[in-house]
């Protein structure tokens, strides 16, 4: 929901050239594949998709930019209903609880009630809550249905798709109350249903904002020792205001979330889960850029947390403390007892919102009966036949809203409990279990398949619409261009081929083994791109400008910060920083060649047989991979020194000596040194080299997550503690 957020979920339309000297692959994969995204290309896709003779239909897995969604809305507080159309300004990013797009409302029309806070030409965020990776709700919905036994409520059911809108107004008004103002946390307008995506969504405030940007700190021990009221109050200095005030905010909002009554949603606030911290933005969109600006921006949670199968740190606390009260799985289950107390003891800030008190209470109740949840009702289903009515057509709205069942189908489900059962349990057969339940239970499905095996055409024209979708998704992946993807389209064997051999390797691998161009560019630039940048000043200088230009983007430096570093690339000391960086460059395939010749010697010295051959080599490659000192890192350091000694100079390169010698840590051996200097450009370097690092780490390397900060800290703020202490001590 943020400008921040529209660079940390990159694809082929909205991808920046963010070029960093530890990964010379990606150097050559953008510098050549800057093509332009032609959203012209998806839409002729998607018409191959939406053929009129095909009786499936072939869905997209997101919107492209220029979309025109209408929507039947329902407000959340104030209540009104009608028709609203929202035009995409820009797919945001999408994980296991959905999808994100920046919309702008075009129209509004009411039917129910005389005024919206929705203004025509504004922008807002909308959330579709189902992801656009069929791997991750596939996962997801998994691990729901293990928690609950049912699909995952708040895609399929109106009752918890409004429970989560109603918990964030009242959480929002809550924060007034802990933290001042409201604007503490997002402001959430409207619930919707997309037909397309069979899926609901909601309507929330927009949010301009950043994660945080990465503070040098040089007494960054005694930050780890100050008490969570000191943390806010000597902030500034201990030179990680940002850092410090959010995990302070985050706290404040965990206690808020209990003493609320909603400790499971807590959980999308917990320091601990390491992947949390995006979760809370530093607002820039109301000229206020002070740490303590915070703003809470993600109320859906994606995934449930089981008590055999912890996803974090923090998860094996929460799992315990989750047993204490009583639940054994966890997701979004409020304590409505508890939020009564609460109310009571603040009724003064809730006046004007029992008609949302209210709601929260049915749709709670609404939703917690539609699913079996095992964990919680127990023998209740064996004892109340209005409990099993209502799990009952509760899960048979969510077999509509997956087209597993076609109307009729749906009504004799909701009226006969043994047809239901065997349908249910039908769902349990593993691979073809939701095959046969869509084969039984909706007929223009079931009559799709029979065409599809008595047709060659009709086979064909089905068989050519999923390459279409599959071709949008490689297309927008960077897998295929524009003029592969066209092609492909019409040339299945080839498709198929690629699809088997290719398509689940990553996307540049994908593209490299299967576009010959792409391939031999990419090579090219690779072996090339270390020699121009050592020679060339200009492109050295052009190489720092596009440093500066994608962390000013990502919120790592100012715009003050990045104007004076720009004014000063001519800098004697930045230029000899320029020329050490083209020298690591060259360093980097050092280390893999000596490994590879180590392991090509050993191999054949000493390996009696093929399998200890192998053993050998592998042996050798992996002890390369965790030496502390390599062959590359000891090229670089023997450079550091080289200068010292031609330069006479030990005072500009002493902290560079120390750190150049040593493997993946090396690169930052003059970003350090520049610390006193430039600091804005040391913390940039750094920034994206930690991030550079961080984000190849599945799930915990998210943009803005803890583990992205810890790497910073060890490999810049730590060392530059260090070398504070042996300042200090040597006065």
């Amino acid at each position: 929901m943020t400008d921040f957020n529209d660079v940390a979920t990159e694809t082929t339309e909205t991808k920046t050239s963010r070029t960093h000297i530890s990964d010379v692959s990606q150097v050559s994969q953008q510098a050549i594949s800057n093509e332009k995204y032609s959203r012209e290309l998806c839409n002729r896709l998607e018409q191959i998709a939406a053929d009129d003779t095909l009786l499936r239909q072939y869905r997209i897995t997101r919107y492209d930019t220029g979309r025109r969604l209408t929507y039947n809305i329902e407000g959340v507080y104030p209540h009104f209903e009608g028709t609203a159309t929202f035009e995409v300004d820009k797919f945001i990013g999408g994980g296991f609880a959905g999808q994100v797009y920046r919309v702008k409302l075009v129209d509004i029309d009411l039917t129910v009630g005389d005024e919206s806070p929705l203004q025509i030409g504004a922008m807002y965020a909308i959330k579709i809550i189902v992801p656009p990776s069929g791997f991750s709700e596939t996962f997801r919905n998994a691990i729901y249905w293990l928690a609950y036994q049912g699909p995952f409520s708040a895609q399929v059911n109106y009752a918890a798709a409004r429970v989560g809108v109603l918990w964030q107004k009242l959480i929002r008004r809550g924060a007034k109350v802990y933290f001042g103002t409201e604007n503490a946390v997002v402001d959430t307008y409207a619930t919707f249903y997309d037909p397309y995506m069979n899926s609901y969504g909601e309507v929330n405030e927009w949010v301009s904002g950043r994660t945080w940007k990465f503070e040098i700190d040089d007494r960054v021990f005694q930050r780890k020792k100050l008490g969570v009221a000191e943390r806010v109050i000597r902030g500034v200095q201990f030179n990680s205001a940002e850092y410090l005030a959010k995990r302070s905010f985050m706290d404040k909002l965990v206690k808020l979330f209990h003493d609320m009554g909603a400790p499971e949603l807590a959980r999308q606030y917990e320091w601990g889960t390491m992947k949390s911290q995006p979760n809370a933005l530093l607002r820039l969109d109301n000229g206020k850029q002070s740490p303590d600006n915070l703003v809470a921006i993600d109320f859906r949670a994606g995934l449930a947390l089981l008590p055999y199968l912890p996803m974090s740190p923090a998860d094996f606390k929460l799992i315990i403390q989750g047993l204490l009260r009583g639940n054994l799985v966890q997701f979004d289950r409020g304590n409505l007892k508890k939020f009564d107390q609460f109310i009571e003891k603040y009724t003064i800030y809730f006046q004007d919102m029992q008609p949302v008190i209210d709601e929260l209470k049915q749709r709670e109740q609404e939703y917690r009966t539609s699913l079996p949840d095992l964990t919680h009702h127990g023998l209740k289903l064996l004892f109340s036949s209005s409990l099993r009515r209502s799990v009952r057509s509760g899960l048979v709205d969510g077999y509509q809203c997956h087209e597993l069942v076609d109307d009729t189908t749906a009504i004799k489900l909701r009226k006969s409990a043994l047809l239901f059962t065997g349908f249910y349990l039908l769902g349990a057969l593993p691979v073809i279990g939701r095959f046969l339940r869509k084969l039984i239970g909706n007929r223009t499905y079931a009559k799709h398949i029979r065409k599809v095996i008595s047709s060659r055409s009709y086979f064909r024209k089905a068989l050519r619409a999923k390459m279409a979708i599959a071709l949008i998704n490689w297309y927008r992946d960077g897998r295929v261009t524009q003029e592969r993807a066209e092609s492909l389209v019409n040339q299945p064997a080839r498709f198929w081929t690629q699809a088997f051999l290719c398509g689940w390797l990553p996307p540049t691998w994908h593209r490299f083994f299967t576009d010959g161009k792409y391939a031999w560019d990419s090579i090219k630039y690779a072996l090339t791109y270390p020699i121009r940048f050592y020679r060339d000043a200009q492109f050295r200088e052009d190489w720092l400008m596009e440093q500066v230009d994608g962390g000013e983007k990502e919120g790592m430096i100012t715009e003050q910060e990045a104007t004076s570093i720009r004014e000063s690339v001519a800098d004697p000391f930045i230029q000899k920083y320029l020329k050490c960086v083209a020298v690591h460059i060259c360093t980097l395939p050092i280390t893999q060649l000596v490994s590879v010749a180590v392991a090509i010697y050993v191999m054949i010295r000493f390996g009696e047989t093929w399998q200890k051959s192998i053993a050998y080599g592998l042996g050798v490659l992996a002890a390369f991979q965790v030496v502390i000192i390599s062959p590359g890192s000891f090229v670089r350091g023997a450079y550091v020194v080289y200068l010292i000694i031609r330069e006479r100079n030990i005072k500009d390169y002493w902290v560079a000596a120390m750190i150049s010698f040593w493997k993946y840590i090396g690169y930052l051996g003059f970003p350090i040194q520049m610390v006193a200097k430039f600091p804005a450009l040391a913390r940039l370097m750094a920034g994206r080299w930690a991030t550079s690092m961080v984000h190849m780490i599945p799930v915990f390397g998210e943009r803005g997550a803890l583990a992205e900060h810890w790497v910073f800290d060890m490999f810049f703020n730590i060392p530059i503690s260090i070398r504070r202490w042996f300042k200090k001590d040597s006065k």
